[in-house]
């Protein structure tokens, strides 16, 4: 059995990320959802906002055209 948690908040951030293939700029938003109230939970959700901001980004154009050259 299943038991679902609404979250109780959430985290969210607006950073501006580059393009991995040409360089172009998008500025993302970013959001994790808190279910505790607890400084160790929130802090989790603020070191999991840090991995989503450090991942690489590749445009739609660019991963078209990997994707196109890549089949």
């Amino acid at each position: 059995m299943t038991t679902t948690t609404n979250p109780i908040g959430q985290l969210k951030s607006k950073i501006t990320v580059h393009c991995t293939v040409c360089g172009c700029s998008n500025r993302r938003t970013l959001k994790v959802d808190v279910y505790e109230n607890t400084p160790e939970k929130i802090e989790e959700a603020r070191n999991e906002l840090k991995i989503k901001a450090a991942k690489k980004y590749t445009c739609r154009i660019c991963k078209t055209i990997t994707k196109e050259l890549n089949s």
